[in-house]
Parts: C-alpha cells; structure tokens; sequence
C-alpha cells in the first residue's frame, strides 16, 4: 500500500470537507436561474417535452406566491409592522420567514438572488445550487436529484408539511394572536385545492404517473388533513406556541368563541353543547378527520370523537398535556395508517362524500374555517371520481356560493345550502 505524503493528505481530506460542507448549505440561485426559454421560461408548454417548461412564466405571472414580497410593501403591511412595534416589514425576519426565503441561517446566495422575489422556486424545490445542472440532464433520476436537495415533493407528506410550515406555522415561524390582532388575514390550508389554484404548473399524464405515481385529490385533501391536524397538536405542545398545556396560543382558539356578537341573537340560534361561554379550541381539520374516519370506521370516528372533546375540556380541567398526548399517539398509531393505506374506489370516495354532508346539514351554526374545510373536501372527493363529478358539481357550486368570504358568511345559510345537497347524495 502506498504511503501517503502529509500535504497530499491534507489537500484530500480538505477536498472532501469542502464537498461536505457545499453539499450540506447549497447555494440559493434565485428564480433567474430557472427562466431561460429552454429551461422553465416558455410563454407556452411545450407538447414535445415530459415538463410544460413555461413553470417559471406560471409563476411569475399567474401565482400569489410571487408577489409574497411585495404584499409587505403595502400600507396594510406597514400598519400591521407599526402596531406590533417592528421596523419595515420588508426587512423583519418575522414578515420575511413566509414572504419571502429567509432563514435564520441564512444558505449561501447568489448574486441574482433578490429577496424581492419573494415565494420562488426555491421556497418549495430546495435551493438548487447542487443539482440545477443536474437535473436537466438525460436520464437524470429523481432521487439522485434528491440527494443534491432537490425537495422530494412527489412525496404527499414532504408537500403537506412544507406548505404547512406557512400556511399553519411553526415554532420558527409563527402567525400568533398579536399578529392578528395587529390586523394579519387569517391563516387557511388545504392541500388539494391551494395547489389546484395555485395555479398548478404540472399536468397529471401518463409520464407524471409513471415518475410520481397518480394524483387522487381526494387522497391529497385527506394527507393534507393529516398532517394539519398533527401540526395543529404539535402547536398545543410547543413550548413557545401555547404553555405546557396550560393553555393555548389564542390564535388556536375558534375566533368566535370571543369575537361574536350578542346582538345579532346567535345564542338563539347556536347549540354549545352545554358548554356557552367557554372558549373552544379551533381544530377543523381534526373534525374533518373525524368526519372521513366515521365513514371508514366508525367506531373509530367514535373513539377520535370522545379524545378531541377530551382535548376541549382539558383545558378547562387542568387535564390537557395527557389528552393532546392520547390524541396525538391516536393519530400515529391509528387514523394515519389507516388514511395512508386507504384505497380510494367509487365506494369509498361515495362513503366519504355521505359523511361529509351528512356532517354539514346535521351541525347547525359552523363556524366560516369548518364550513369552508368541509365543501373543500367534498369538492377534492367529487374531483376523484368523473361520476360524482357529474352528479354533484351543481350542488357543490352552490354550496360554494354561501363562502365567499368569512366577513358575510352566514352559518344557517350554508347549513340550508347543505341540507339540499345531502338529501340529493342520500338519494343517489
């Protein structure tokens, strides 16, 4: 065996370190790199190619995501900064962690990296230092792409709970009570039909199918559900979102159970269980969970029923780390396999859709996030199948026309809305 000199030693290892270190913090290109005409920059897809490659004009022009930045320009923006006390949101990690790409660790830049630029390709598909190159090359894999960080987002859980890390928030990045009580919208997420309006800029083909596997989008609706519900959890045990199960970030709480308003005689018209008065939290899409798991299994739609009532009066008892706790392990040990493995058919995606408005014609007073959680999943169960779409789309456009905005949303309205739809799916 060869011996090695000390300086040709040292030069390997260092070689092999700086391949390390550059693999492990690629470099942010910016959606610049990705907009050449041959590359994602089209006006118009291109029928000879397995991708559109106008992704980048998708973008650009069609998609909310990239004018995440200039969004913080606004007076709006600048109102809401003054009244949390911070400096130009155009500039503030808090503002700059979801409009744009922004860490607290910031990843190696190029120089045609803008934050201006807001939601980029980037955001969601990995900083593409390591594998722009790469991947446009014939017979380049997906995973090897992977390995140079390209974000595995065929993979319907990696997709959920990035969007999510916006959409609902995290430790690191986080739409609290102050924030809207500062004047920020309301956060709202659903898997299938953000990424249907995003606008997509991918077509579900034969090629697509045989790289990712087929897109079912009531199978997407009810994964994204999932995986907001344990992120909902995971914000009830958060250290820095909510007190040790004391008691909860306000932000997780239902908004009106404070905020509505006693002249309008909802109290006449609402039934609290029992319970008026009490604040509750706001978890939708473990409801809708609840909703999709009674019509598969219903003694477990029962037993995920009686945790989360456990989880509501927990804190109220001093009880609520051991009920999140019980509800998080029913979640991992029980509804996940059970929604992971389930096999979508026209029987199934039928059960799903029955459950759905039985739901919403027998609740009376929902509230505007459940209501619209509930016509989205049936809307994602109706797009699976071409025979509910055709019995059903009438009756789903207008139950959408009772959420058009949560501002004039009217509960008993949409609960009239879903009765006509119920009594027609019972029908058929």
């Amino acid at each position: 065996m060869p011996t090695i000199t000390k300086p040709l030693y040292v030069t390997a290892i260092a070689l092999i370190l700086g391949a390390l270190s550059a693999h492990a913090t690629p470099q942010l290109l910016g959606p610049g790199s990705c907009s050449s005409s041959n590359c994602h920059g089209n006006v118009k897809p291109l029928n000879s190619s397995n991708i559109l490659q106008n992704e980048y004009i998708t973008w650009s022009r069609h998609d909310r995501h990239s004018k995440a930045y200039l969004t913080l320009q606004s007076a709006d923006s600048k109102k809401i900064a003054t009244n949390l006390g911070l400096g130009a949101p155009t500039r503030d990690p808090l503002c700059l962690s979801c409009h744009s790409i922004y860490s607290a660790a910031p990843l190696p830049k190029s120089e045609k990296f803008r934050l201006e630029d807001g939601v980029s390709c980037e955001a969601c598909h990995g900083a593409a230092g390591d594998y722009l190159k790469s991947h446009a090359v014939t017979g380049a894999s997906h995973s090897d792409n992977v390995t140079k960080g390209l974000t595995d987002l065929a993979n319907i859980d990696t997709r959920a709970t990035l969007c999510l890390s916006c959409h609902f928030g995290t430790d690191e990045k986080t739409v609290n009570h102050d924030l809207y009580g500062a004047g920020h919208p309301r956060l709202t997420f659903e898997l299938d039909t953000f990424g249907v309006l995003e606008p997509k800029h991918w077509v579900v083909d034969a090629d697509y199918e045989k790289r990712k596997g087929p897109y079912i989008p009531a199978r997407a609706w009810v994964i994204g559900q999932l995986h907001h519900a344990e992120a909902a959890l995971a914000a009830l045990k958060s250290p820095v979102r909510s007190k040790s199960g004391e008691f909860p970030e306000l932000s997780i709480f239902d908004c009106y159970s404070c905020h509505h308003t006693l002249s309008e005689d909802q109290w006449k018209k609402r039934s609290y269980g029992g319970k008026p008065g009490r604040l509750k939290l706001n978890l939708p899409a473990l409801v809708t969970l609840r909703v999709v798991v009674t019509a598969l299994d219903p003694s477990l739609g029962e037993q995920l029923r009686e945790q989360l009532e456990g989880v509501h009066d927990g804190y109220m008892k001093g009880t609520a780390q051991g009920a999140v706790d019980a509800l998080e392990t029913l979640l991992t040990t029980k509804i996940s396999p059970l929604l992971k493995q389930l096999h979508l058919d026209a029987s199934t995606e039928s059960r799903i859709l029955n459950s759905l408005t039985r739901y919403a014609a027998t609740t009376p007073w929902l509230t505007f996030e459940l209501a619209e959680q509930l016509a989205m999943g049936m809307q994602a169960t109706i797009a699976s199948s071409p025979e509910l779409a055709k019995r059903y789309d009438a009756a789903l456009k207008e139950l959408f026309t009772t959420l058009k905005s949560a501002d004039t949303f009217k509960p008993d309205t949409f609960t009239r809305q879903a009765i006509i739809f119920y009594r027609i799916v019972s029908r058929t």
